[in-house]
């Protein structure tokens, strides 16, 4: 239901910025710390104009859980950024709507349960094994570690194993250059007041163009292999070449197919990767939480009874607060209507920022501090709202229908990558590294981030298990 324009409604305050261009400037230059400065300046509504577009950042949990949740269908998903993230992914679960969406998510979803995940723990467990198999050479050998580059190498291995049944580490470095160039020639347009590669896909980047033929040409190639050998490996492809080969209203067609393969293929590891390279730096920067986590995933190798994974978990949500990967999101207003004292335009966009939401001082205490606690309540059980007044504060997943699907999946991998990680090593930033957020379709790392692995010592990690 819309929230009717009152006559006490008003027009929201918000920056002037420019004659032409608005604020669009400022937010180019940079947009965490002007979206930021604007809350702290005008509200939890504030109006922002960029060129012909109106947008409103809302940033009060009353007001996500309006936008996202209760009244969910009166904010579409026609918005500039999704039309951006189309000529990559096409009609797939990131960029539909409405029954496509629905059939979409309908396919997906039961593999995401955690019934269906728990059959998959063998596959990560290995995935990550690999992983600390190369790095016990490299600590050997005194080497640093590419953090962003083995964690998307990692992710990238569990969600082709999970959720196509095979292995493409030969595509990886293609998978990440690609991957890099989508990115970032996406949030140019998105940034651009004119973009004529919307209207002309052929004006698109060279960069951008290679990109797109390298992942088409590794999504068929996985699509082909798994034709030819049919037998149903209960992964999410067997579910997407089920519904592609269906006669009913269910079918999808062999780009709704393609469409729905990349998407996994991308999303399905790049924010996870980025999640994690947040966390190590952020566990790296405070050695009190360290010693916690190192700990804590000792007490439980050796067989003590306290398993619980607390410590962790609470870690990788803490991270996930400050560092959330979707650090924007947008919807376009159907009609007018009204969110909280202000005024929304049909039309205009209505802006999210969980950066900026989880670091609202109304609803997180000292919000700029890396503080696993503030997620752990007395008992030792993880609570993700606990502090919190609103479970609205709180949304690395987003939230309401379109919530993430693969938030289970991204959870587990999260807290069992960090608990084998810190049973075996403590790991040191490199002095020549600061932690430097690049807003972009995703957060990103603005430069290499390489770390120092250090074994831990051998009566430290007596009884590591490293199954």
């Amino acid at each position: 239901m819309t929230w009717p324009i009152t006559q006490s409604s008003r027009v929201a305050p918000g920056p002037s910025g420019g004659w032409t261009f608005g604020v669009l400037r400022s937010f180019q230059r940079d947009a965490l710390g002007f979206l930021t400065e604007a809350t702290a300046t005008y509200g939890d509504v504030v109006r922002l104009q960029f060129g012909p577009i109106t947008a409103h950042l809302v940033n009060h949990p009353s007001h996500v859980e309006q936008v996202l949740v209760r009244c969910s269908p009166e904010f579409d998903k026609r918005t500039r950024s999704v039309s951006k993230i189309r000529a990559t992914c096409g009609d797939s679960l990131l960029s539909s709507e409405g029954r496509l969406w629905q059939k979409h998510r309908r396919i997906m979803q039961p593999l995401f349960r955690d019934k269906e995940l728990a059959r998959y723990i063998g596959t990560i467990e290995d995935a990550i094994e690999q992983m600390l198999r190369g790095w016990r050479v490299t600590a050997g050998q005194g080497e640093p570690v590419d953090m962003i580059h083995a964690m998307m190498g990692l992710t990238l291995n569990i969600a082709t194993r999970v959720f196509f049944d095979c292995d493409i580490d030969r595509h990886t470095e293609t998978i990440e250059h690609a991957l890099k160039d989508i990115l970032t020639d996406t949030w140019r347009r998105v940034e651009s007041p004119v973009d004529l590669a919307s209207m002309f896909p052929m004006l698109h980047r060279k960069a951008f163009r290679r990109a797109i033929a390298d992942l088409d040409a590794i999504v068929y190639e996985i699509i082909s292999e798994r034709r030819h050998r049919p037998r149903d490996a209960g992964d999410l492809l067997s579910r997407l070449l089920d519904a592609n080969q269906a006669t009913s209203d269910q079918q999808l067609s062999d780009r709704e197919l393609r469409d729905a393969v990349l998407t996994l293929l991308l999303a399905g590891h790049e924010t996870t990767a980025n999640a994690l390279t947040w966390a190590f730096c952020c566990i790296s920067q405070s050695l009190a939480a360290e010693k916690r986590i190192c700990d804590s995933v000792s007490m439980q190798s050796v067989g003590c009874d306290h398993q619980d994974d607390s410590v962790v978990t609470s870690a990788f949500y803490e991270t996930l607060r400050l560092y959330p990967s979707i650090w924007i999101m947008e919807r376009r207003a159907l009609s007018h209507t009204t969110i909280g004292d202000y005024r929304i335009p049909r039309g205009s966009m209505v802006l999210i920022s969980p950066y900026v939401l989880h670091r609202h001082p109304q609803f997180w205490h000292k919000p700029d501090e890396f503080l696993p606690d503030r997620f752990v309540d007395g008992s030792g059980h993880v609570e993700p709202d606990l502090g919190i007044q609103t479970r609205y504060a709180y949304l690395p997943f987003g939230a309401g229908p379109h919530r993430c699907i693969g938030e289970p999946l991204a959870k587990y991998v999260g807290v069992r990558v960090l608990t084998r990680v810190y049973r075996e090593f403590r790991l040191r930033l490199l002095a020549a590294h600061t932690i430097r957020p690049i807003p972009g379709i995703t957060l990103r790392h603005g430069d290499h981030v390489r770390f120092q692995l250090q074994r831990r010592a051998e009566h430290e990690g007596a009884g590591c298990d490293r199954s």
